[in-house]
């Protein structure tokens, strides 16, 4: 039985953003510590489409797609699934804050909104000269 290899400093990092997903969905369950009573405009936003408890599914799905594709070389969906779905939060949380903003409420929305993106465009820049490879054969 082969043992499966890790994919390098790619599937590292899928491994970790995998657990981070995970973790993330587990902490918006409702079994772990208290259901808050209020949310941030953001998190509103986004139960407002999808409960909680559903996102935190898709959470823990991502995690454990982009644990299992750490390990193979043909891991572009788990890299598009975790960008999409930081991008969605990253999102929401934008027009959370700018909400906020707009009827001047103090918010920190900010804050949430750049651990979301600052991430999902750190990972679109790096993926760049991936998606931009030409075949060694072309003319």
């Amino acid at each position: 039985m082969r043992v499966p290899r890790l994919n390098g400093s790619r599937g590292a990092a899928l491994l970790v953003a995998g657990a981070y997903c995970f973790a993330r969905g587990i902490a918006y369950l409702p079994i772990v510590g208290d259901v808050p009573t209020s949310l941030p405009a953001g998190l509103e936003l986004i139960s407002a489409v999808i409960s909680i408890e559903v996102w935190a599914g898709i959470w823990m799905i991502v995690g454990i797609g982009c644990c299992l594709r750490a390990f193979s070389t043909a891991d572009a969906v788990a890299w598009g699934l975790l960008t999409g779905i930081m991008t969605a939060w990253g999102a929401a949380y934008a027009l959370g804050w700018g909400m906020a903003l707009a009827s001047g409420q103090p918010s920190r929305e900010w804050l949430n909104m750049s651990t979301y993106l600052g991430p999902a465009i750190i990972i679109a820049i790096l993926s760049i000269p991936r998606a931009r490879k030409v075949p060694a054969d072309a003319p």
